[in-house]
């Protein structure tokens, strides 16, 4: 970290493998040779408020000890950065003893490949990386050992789920190229959903991703999902990355569990952050000209970090849209009558896609196509996913987000293809109606299959009271002003001389007479 010569006071004294508040011991001796209090407390303000106000929340605590850092009079709590905190004292520390909690369906340790995180995911596009974050893939660079030995690589249903559905938008996508070339993507699902769901469009869309914390035992934001989802798609994201054409419109991935409640200082750790999305005039330069917003189903409305960017967005002519990634449904046999002997565009073949013969109402099964048929990386079977679980009303979503004509084929899954030159000579309906395709859907009866979507299509941004809203900045792509201690941490310090006694949350065993090693 430092060195006799470095102008930094602050250097390492003890590198220990013992629990407890891991690096505070080295941090202390630092300033114990300080001769001057006040250049001691600017020291530690400097390295662990970087970017914020330290907010002396003060108090004095009481009954806890009799020997000297224990008197209450020369005690006070204070507010630092809580990723700073970390960087500087270790990724858990404070809660050595408490390990990460992963699902069942992680048990694979994560290969030596993740310490390399951050430099394999930065976009390779130049224009794009200045709205890259690698924070949370630096959790794991360097020496952190001890973090990347307690990952696990995560794969689960639900992240199953998100790839298909992403597979459906990136088909919608592949139809019509233009409209692909004017849109950034915006995926918004829970940290290892939004992963995968952007996996899946990573052919044409370069990830981007927006994740600004660390993963910490008692971290609000469960980031060490997010990580141990990065870490299964390390593979193919690298695989796809040298064969997406560029220039490649960007798909942002956000972690929507970013804002999650922060209710207990004195068991939780407040790892949250917000989301920095570029200007309007920035995505202007990027070629966009509609922003696509990919949520959970039954939400409908942004998280309130986005607020303003979405409303100044629309504000610079933007065209800003919701699509429900709930919206985007499997394909069952029992979608209507007319499935079972007209709908065989996309429809797999006999003896080629379907795992046996499919009850009514159960997705069909298929092997992935594609691009990704080709690709080394082990894909589970795929259901058909479509938007709205039909492929009549999946031929209806550009009626609801009419951006630009179709130049390429529509989307069939490999098997028997339909010819499509008449219709698109056929003028458009309606607005707001589904166009008729395949002769399953039809102006007769528009209602099929349609009548379960979200209606998400019809979100227009708006501006309102958010936790971030009194002062607005006009999405001008800088940090938002955060609420009063948000992602801080309260750190109880002695006042003189002074030193970091240790964090509020966890014992109180773990204050600074215990070390560790500096495991970040």
């Amino acid at each position: 970290m430092s060195n006799e010569q470095d102008a930094n006071p602050v250097k390492r004294r003890v590198m220990t493998q013992q629990p407890g508040l891991i690096g505070a011991q080295w941090w202390n001796e630092g300033l114990k040779e300080m001769s001057d209090p006040i250049a001691r407390r600017q020291a530690i303000l400097a390295l662990l408020t970087v970017g914020g106000t330290v907010a002396v929340v003060g108090g004095v605590l009481s009954a806890l000890g009799d020997d000297e850092e224990d008197d209450p009079s020369n005690r006070s709590v204070e507010m630092f950065g809580a990723l700073d905190a970390q960087r500087r004292l270790g990724w858990n520390f404070g809660a050595t003893a408490s390990g990460l909690v992963f699902p069942a369906e992680a048990t694979t340790p994560v290969s030596s490949a993740v310490r390399g995180l951050a430099t394999e995911l930065a976009p390779r596009q130049s224009a794009l990386k200045p709205f890259y974050q690698a924070t949370l893939f630096q959790s794991v660079d360097g020496n952190a050992v001890s973090l990347s030995q307690s990952l696990r690589t995560l794969h689960t249903p639900a992240m199953d789920t998100a790839f298909n559905q992403g597979l459906a938008l990136l088909s919608l996508f592949k139809e019509r190229p233009p409209a692909a070339a004017a849109t950034a993507v915006l995926v918004d699902l829970p940290g290892p959903e939004a992963v995968a769901f952007s996996t899946a469009l990573a052919e044409r869309f370069e990830p981007v991703f927006t994740y600004d914390n660390w993963p910490h035992p008692l971290g609000v934001v469960p980031a060490h999902l997010t990580l141990a989802a990065v870490a299964y798609y390390q593979p193919l994201l690298a695989w796809l990355a040298p064969r997406r054409d560029t220039p490649a419109p960007p798909v942002f991935v956000l972690d929507r569990e970013r804002l999650a409640p922060y209710t207990d200082p004195q068991k939780q750790f407040d790892n949250r952050y917000t989301a920095r999305m570029p200007s309007a005039e920035q995505l202007r330069a990027l070629g966009i000209q509609h922003v696509l917003y990919v949520l959970p189903g039954a939400v409908t409305q942004e998280l309130d970090d986005l607020n303003e960017d979405l409303v100044a967005w629309r504000d610079a002519g933007l065209d800003v849209k919701v699509v429900a990634a709930s919206d985007f449904r499997p394909e069952a046999l029992s979608t209507g009558p007319a499935d079972a002997g007209t709908a065989d565009a996309g429809t797999p073949d006999a003896g080629t896609a379907d795992a046996g013969t499919p009850d009514a109402g159960t997705p069909r099964v298929t092997p992935h196509a594609g691009i990704f048929a080709a690709s080394p990386f082990p894909l589970p079977l795929s259901h058909l996913y479509y938007f709205g679980g039909a492929r009549p009303v999946h031929a209806s979503f550009w009626q609801r987000y009419p951006w630009n004509p179709p130049t390429a084929p529509p989307f069939a899954a490999p098997g028997r293809q339909r010819p499509r030159s008449r219709r698109l000579a056929e003028p458009p309906p309606p607005a707001g109606m589904p166009r008729p395709a395949d002769g399953i859907v039809s102006l007769q009866n528009p209602d099929l299959g349609t009548s379960t979507l979200s209606g998400s299509d019809r979100y227009v941004p708006a501006r309102r009271p958010t936790m971030f809203s009194s002062v607005p900045r006009g999405a001008s792509g800088a940090p938002l002003q955060r609420p009063v201690n948000f992602g801080k941490v309260a750190m109880h310090v002695r006042n003189r001389p002074y030193s970091i006694l240790g964090p509020s949350f966890g014992p109180r065993s773990s204050w600074s007479r215990s070390s560790g090693s500096s495991g970040g």
